[in-house]
């Protein structure tokens, strides 16, 4: 039998400890009477059991029984050569208390180790048994296709904008259609899985009788059709269609009762197939929130992740971060979206095939299904799960949905109709400045990403070290901010800059967000316009002829362009653009800005495309990424403030959009972390693991919310504050708190969702602190401001405001933070000019430069100072 062949772990009995080892970070293994007992002593614990036969051919269930000391997430890796990450599940793991998990496993090898990393960095983790059973699967039916609905001059229409429903009230017969062109088709051949015996029974709602009751009631049409399965049992369901608030949405309750205990397997709650018996498989983008952002390509490939978790048809619900999904082509967009239960967000499983492989339906699909998907009740991709659900008997089962459509040239319009039905959810609370000051401040002193008046990016093995400007300039920013370690911040931060080269002031940093402030704080602000220049002059050494920017392998490396249809990518590119914007601006010099420019006007050839390819340093360039759209919106806002075109402002806004189904618009667990929390990528590293689907990595999402704020002064209509403020509420929420010595007021490289826990690298407080400046409104670490009328560049260690612009003169009041004398850079003259400053004319002699033959003039002010430049050439 199977039971004798499988191996079977008791470790309340001491010989089952036997050939188990510890391999790293683990200080002690023990047997007690409780069971394995193991002792954590580092940031990436392991050990190791002895090697096993299992049998051929059989997918198997691991029921592992444990109690840890910290909650997170644990990982078992299976092997008989080497672990490596694409043969291993993660689970997740609570606190004291004994836990019993089930894992399912594929088929395992001859000699098969095992090896188990638990949760944490110190405490102890106690096993006491490892069992293993097959794991079966039920098998699906010969799915049938949906026929186009033939209404033969029987049909009633539903309205709402220019989106039309027609139906002649049976059940799943109707059609969608858009200005007169067809859209989408209901599924007329639904049937529902049940198991009695079991043994897998169907009923076939497409032979059901309309009910009487199917009429037009005010302005919903309702469907009610009744049938009685093979064990006597009757079931109702019920559909009724509205045209909802919102134009272009019709409402949809769908309700389903039986009068007796059924244990489902199969129940289409609403099924739609879009391009069926119209535009079929073809499309210009689709999207499927957290899990595909499609151009015109198959989804569920293996273009970005490679093995089991590629199957997204039918994922585990926590991985989608907007609750809709839609396909646009040619000029129109269909799309479901759906309310979640905030009790039970897994409630529903969600169907998306583009192109629909599934039921063969000419087109594509997308629907609602019951039971629902967690994450451990199914194989991802699978229609039916590994168990079925109770629907208790006359307990009505309800699903409340909107199908919506409208015109659009991309998959962003239909994300934008979707905020518009939806709205945006509330901010989690984000405490006080003063509790945040007290957190940014216990990271930059007291964590482990400090090693006396060095800074390392985060501390994780590997990450050295070094000497850093941003550590200091933040350090100082918040003592400013009436901090009660504003003494030791001033004197570690004075100490950590005296490690840098004034020249080297602007490019010395730790943080994944960066300004060219440092200088301007500080001083040596020509040396760091110099070295901005070079920097511009050599990015421009990436650019090809034509203005892309082309994937280089790395020798030796792997090649992550080797999976994407084209030699460069959006967010590849943006990210040169950018770093060139910002070095030109900087230096000032008028060539160099010229030709960024040029350089952004190239990124044109991928308007209305995926943001990708921005993480090719472990993710393939084909990858959809949240920080490809942050490149792109920040380059094209800083075209548009230098320029004034308006075409530039309307490309920032469409890839800020870009950006948002990368953003948990919903709360994929009920518990109080997980709003506006973002997913980095929508794939793997190199394809196979780590998998980042329903895994927040909140400081690309930060890099993100940067570009909003930065794009919110010229498009305050825009969701953008609402947006960057959630996202870096999440990111104070994901941060480890004061009570964890080593990671206090770190970020974490990642978020487990339903532990609850933070995981990975600790990232220093950089990249969240310049964000929660804007979150608290406090003063600005750094301002820049195009003056288009007198073409003047202006760049400040604070808020920039009052501004009167006009050929020859310019007047603006600087808002400065530091409480000592800081300087202002202003680029883009070409004679000596005039200056006031609070209304005094200045001479420009030390401790003001004016640098003629590079136009830049560099002025020393204290606190809130006005400037006024006359005589501008």
């Amino acid at each position: 039998s199977f039971a004798q062949e499988l191996p079977q772990f008791d470790f309340t009995q001491p010989e089952s400890v036997l050939g188990w080892q510890a391999a790293h970070d683990i200080s002690k293994i023990a047997a007690t009477p409780e069971g394995l007992e193991v002792s954590i002593n580092g940031n990436d614990p392991y050990f190791i059991g002895p090697a096993r036969d299992y049998p051929a051919n059989t997918p198997l269930w691991m029921t592992i029984r444990l109690k840890s000391e910290q909650e997170g997430s644990a990982q078992v890796f299976y092997w008989t050569q080497a672990p490596g990450e694409e043969k291993s599940v993660r689970f997740s793991v609570l606190a004291n208390q004994w836990v019993e998990k089930r894992i399912p496993l594929p088929v395992l090898e001859a000699n098969t180790r095992l090896r188990i990393d638990p949760p944490g960095t110190a405490g102890r983790m106690t096993i006491s048994s490892l069992r293993f059973a097959p794991r079966t699967l039920l098998k699906e039916p010969q799915w049938p296709r949906p026929d186009a609905p033939n209404f033969q001059g029987e049909a009633v229409v539903l309205k709402s904008g220019n989106l039309t429903l027609k139906t002649n009230y049976r059940f799943g017969q109707f059609a969608l259609d858009l200005n007169g062109k067809n859209l989408a088709i209901g599924f007329n051949r639904p049937q529902i899985g049940y198991i009695i015996a079991d043994k897998v029974r169907w009923i076939d709602f497409s032979q059901a009788v309309p009910s009487k009751i199917s009429r037009q009631i005010g302005n919903a049409l309702v469907i009610s059709n009744s049938k009685t399965d093979e064990a006597g049992a009757s079931w109702r369901w019920q559909q009724s269609f509205k045209a909802g608030k919102v134009p272009g949405t019709i409402e949809v309750e769908s309700t389903v009762t039986v009068n007796q205990d059924r244990d489902v397997v199969f129940l289409p709650m609403l099924v739609i197939f879009p391009g069926a018996g119209s535009f079929g498989q073809s499309k210009r983008q689709a999207i499927f929130p957290g899990l595909e952002y499609l151009d015109n390509e198959p989804g569920s490939s293996e273009a970005d992740i490679i093995g089991p978790e590629s199957k997204r048809q039918v994922p585990d619900s926590k991985k989608i971060t907007l609750p809709m999904m839609a396909v646009q082509n040619g000029d129109s967009y269909i799309g479901l979206a759906w309310k979640d239960d905030p009790q039970n967000p897994d409630k529903w499983s969600a169907l998306f095939d583009s192109p629909d492989r599934i039921f063969n339906s000419s087109g594509h699909v997308m629907g609602l299904l019951f039971p629902g998907s967690d994450g451990e009740n199914r194989v991802e991709g699978s229609l039916l799960p590994y168990q079925s659900e109770t629907l208790k008997a006359n307990k009505p089962l309800t699903l409340n949905a909107v199908i919506f459509g409208g015109k659009g040239q991309s998959a962003v319009d239909a994300v934008k109709h979707f905020v518009a039905w939806n709205g945006l959810p509330a901010l989690p609370a984000s405490g006080t400045f003063e509790d945040y000051n007290a957190l940014a401040s216990s990271g930059w002193l007291d964590s482990r990403i400090r090693e006396g008046d060095l800074f390392r990016h985060a501390f994780w093995p590997g990450f050295a070290p070094k000497t850093a400007t941003d550590a200091p300039l933040l350090m100082e920013w918040l003592a400013n901010q009436n901090s009660p370690e504003a003494a030791r911040l001033r004197q570690t931060a004075q100490s950590a800059l005296a490690q840098v080269k004034p020249e080297n002031y602007n490019e010395t940093n730790v943080s994944h967000i960066t300004y060219p402030v440092a200088a301007l704080v500080y001083g040596g602000v020509e040396a760091n316009a110099e070295r901005a220049a070079q920097n511009a002059r050599d990015l421009l050494n990436h650019f090809e002829a034509d203005g892309s920017v082309r994937y280089q392998k790395r020798p030796n490396g792997e090649d992550y362009g080797k999976t994407h249809f084209a030699p460069d990518a959006n967010g590849l590119t943006a990210q040169v653009v950018w770093s060139l914007l910002e070095n030109a601006v900087f230096s000032g010099e008028p060539g160099l800005i010229n030709t960024a420019l040029e350089k952004l006007r190239a990124l044109d050839k991928f308007k209305n495309t995926v943001p990708r390819g921005a993480q090719t340093w472990e993710v393939p360039l084909h990858t959809p990424d949240i920080l490809a759209s942050a490149h792109l919106v920040r380059a094209y806002v800083r075209g548009y403030e230098l320029t004034g075109d308006k075409h530039f402002l309307e490309m920032a806004r469409y890839w800020a959009w870009t950006g948002v189904p990368f953003i948990y618009l919903r709360n994929p667990t009920s518990k109080p972390v997980g709003p506006y929390s973002t997913i980095a990528v929508l794939g793997a590293t190199a394809w196979q693991a780590p998998v980042w689907f329903g895994q927040p990595v909140q400081w690309c999402g930060l890099v993100y919310a940067d570009a909003l704020y930065q794009l919110l002064p010229h498009d305050p209509g825009g969701p953008w504050k609402r947006l960057a403020d959630g996202i870096t509420v999440a990111g104070i929420q994901h941060t480890w708190t004061q009570g964890d010595k080593e990671r206090q007021g770190l970020l974490p490289d990642y978020y487990l969702l339903r532990p609850q826990v933070s995981a990975g690298p600790a990232i220093n407080p950089g990249t969240l602190q310049v964000n929660a400046v804007r979150l608290f409104n406090k003063p600005a670490l750094y301002d820049f401001r195009s003056l288009r009328q007198s073409r003047l560049l202006v760049h400040a260690p604070g808020a920039i405001s009052d501004i009167r612009d006009s050929a020859r003169r310019a007047r603006f009041k600087v808002s400065g933070w530091p409480q000592k004398s800081y300087f202002v850079l202003i680029n883009g003259l070409k004679k000596s000019p005039q200056i006031r400053i609070n209304g005094q004319v200045i001479a420009l002699t030390a401790p003001h430069q004016f640098h003629v033959e590079k136009g830049r003039l560099i002025l020393q002010l204290q606190s809130t100072s006005t400037v006024e430049i006359s005589n501008v050439p």
